[in-house]
């Protein structure tokens, strides 16, 4: 199959594959007489896997690495690499959740006392700034 065959069935653009190619992520596949790229099934396989673990937020080389790995017909040693990786990520999640949690959770009060009327929202005062204004807010930069 053809790079724009290959690239519809992976769901990736073609420029996709052909970048994985050029940084070594995928290994050049074999070519036609006219030169043009020729894909077998085990390309796709190998390029689904790659997407997959690009998804999951595994790095880029890492996740060629394991697709290759899987290629090679060791996806038992694949599964065995990627567990770590996806505790890592697992983490790196609960970590941004917990951040976009106390986030919202700002967020919700200055909404609250914003709809309450209020205009002095004490972000300056609360910081322990020396000029502010009795409203809360700076009047120097």
């Amino acid at each position: 199959m053809k790079v724009s065959q290959i690239a519809r069935r992976a769901g990736v653009a073609s420029s996709a594959i052909r970048f994985y190619e050029a940084e070594g992520i995928l290994p050049p596949p074999a070519r036609t007489e006219s030169g043009y790229r020729e894909y077998v099934e085990a390309d796709l396989c190998r390029l689904r896997v790659l997407v997959a673990l690009r998804s999951l937020g595994i790095d880029l080389h890492e996740a060629g690495r394991l697709a290759g790995t899987c290629a090679d017909g060791r996806c038992d040693d694949m599964a065995t690499d990627l567990l770590p990786r996806i505790e890592a990520r697992r983490a790196e999640v609960a970590v941004a959740r917990a951040e976009l949690d106390h986030l919202d959770a700002e967020l919700a009060l200055v909404e609250r006392t914003l709809r309450g009327g209020a205009t002095n929202l004490g972000l300056c005062n609360e910081g322990g700034h020396d000029d502010c204004e009795s409203d809360g807010c700076c009047r120097r930069v």
